[in-house]
């Protein structure tokens, strides 16, 4: 049998507020912990203020295989020395006196220069380049984000968390599909699952607010063509109009901000402002609760890669989305997927969802069905895997 791997996951600076992103790191971490005690882990990850509170953020398996590694250095000094002028800065000075022979980025972090180990970066989408702010994308010429590109191009392997992102990076990075592995991202099935105990159902309703009927949608409504939560609820104003909702009022759960005060203006304006609803921030171990009060979950967004609704599908909640290529590889099939901006098509899938029983019994069925397929244990082996392949001479 051959040695154990050494593996540094560079775990990236989102520990400001916990994000999707911060999630998957947490997930993948935990889901490589339960499928691997042989193999030795480092996480690893570096900031230069408030170190204790983002420190204590960040994930610690209770696993004797997985150490922690947080050092207190700027960001921008890694960026200009070790990035832009190649110094190993990473490698010979934060990492000093560490072995290992896979450097991972898993989420949002720069990708120094390692010269004794393999490296992997994870993309979990190219918007950048495929949703420019201004102009049009131009494979091959006009590259929007050059340090993402310089990555692409230095790393030993890419993970795209899906076939939709693999096609991204071939297309307008021209990565060698070799190069390329697809893991998925997924779902903690320990945190999301259906709800039905009727006195934690009760206790949720009553510390959000929550009405007997409701379609959720999902915040913090930024960017909002990202949302696209004022097609919502147009088109709901719209069902309401015709006396359609079936009871239904309409909940914005997420934290407050400015797009939200606009949109509850909105609402008012609409002449649904009674039946419009904001729940503020909801705590993890109470989103699963949420999700199964729901009527359905509605979330045409413009811009997400694959993965997106896995949270809602466990819950047994049907889900109405959009059709973009990434949201189809993930829940195609098992929602209601219409145009982002199509405000008819999305009117008659709220109509559809609220109006016949039937089909949400079908949604339900099927979006468990998806979701398990998709538990981070999974998710955990294929890493595992890959690491061990990599370090064979593999790709």
């Amino acid at each position: 049998m051959s040695e154990p791997l050494s593996i540094v996951m560079d775990l990236g600076f989102n520990a400001d507020f916990k994000r999707g992103i911060d999630y998957y790191v947490d997930n993948v971490v935990g889901g490589l912990a339960e499928v691997d005690d042989r193999n030795q882990y480092l996480l690893f990850s570096y900031f230069l203020r408030d170190h204790a509170r983002l420190e204590a953020r960040l994930p610690h398996p209770q696993r004797p295989n997985f150490k922690r590694l947080y050092r207190r250095f700027s960001q921008a000094a890694v960026r200009l020395l070790d990035i832009k002028y190649g110094l190993p800065v990473v490698e010979k000075g934060l990492l000093r006196g560490q072995k290992f022979s896979i450097y991972h980025v898993l989420a949002g972090g720069l990708l120094p220069h390692v010269a004794k180990a393999k490296t992997i970066v994870t993309f979990f989408d190219l918007a950048v380049e495929a949703f420019p702010a201004r102009g049009t994308p131009d494979p091959g010429r006009r590259i929007n984000d050059p340090y993402t590109y310089e990555y692409a191009q230095r790393a030993d392997c890419l993970v795209a968390t899906g076939e939709c992102t693999k096609k991204d990076l071939m297309r307008y990075y021209a990565v060698a599909e070799e190069k390329i592995e697809v893991i998925p991202t997924g779902v903690d099935l320990k945190v999301f699952h259906e709800v039905s105990d009727p006195a934690e159902r009760g206790r949720v309703r009553a510390r959000y607010g929550l009405p007997e009927k409701f379609l959720m949608v999902i915040g913090p409504y930024v960017p909002p063509r990202r949302t696209n939560a004022e097609v919502t609820l147009r088109a709901y104003a719209e069902l309401h109009r015709a006396g359609l909702t079936g009871g239904c009022k309409l909940a914005f759960v997420g934290a407050r901000n400015d797009h939200l005060e606009r949109l509850l203006k909105l609402a008012g304006e609409l002449g649904v402002g009674s039946q419009a609803i904001a729940t503020g921030y909801v705590a993890l171990e109470d989103l699963a609760a949420v999700y199964s009060l729901s009527t359905a979950v509605v979330h045409p967004t413009t811009i997400e890669g694959f993965g997106y609704g896995f949270e809602v599908l466990a819950c047994g909640t049907p889900f109405i989305t959009s059709n973009l290529p990434g949201v189809l590889e993930s829940v195609g099939g098992v929602a209601l997927t219409v145009a982002p901006s199509d405000e008819e098509s999305l009117r008659r899938a709220l109509l559809d969802v609220i109006s016949k029983p039937e089909l949400r019994r079908e949604l339900r069925q099927k979006g468990l069905t998806r979701a398990a397929l998709y538990d981070y244990k999974k998710i955990g082996e294929r890493f595992r895997a890959l690491y061990e392949k990599l370090a064979r001479g593999g790709r």
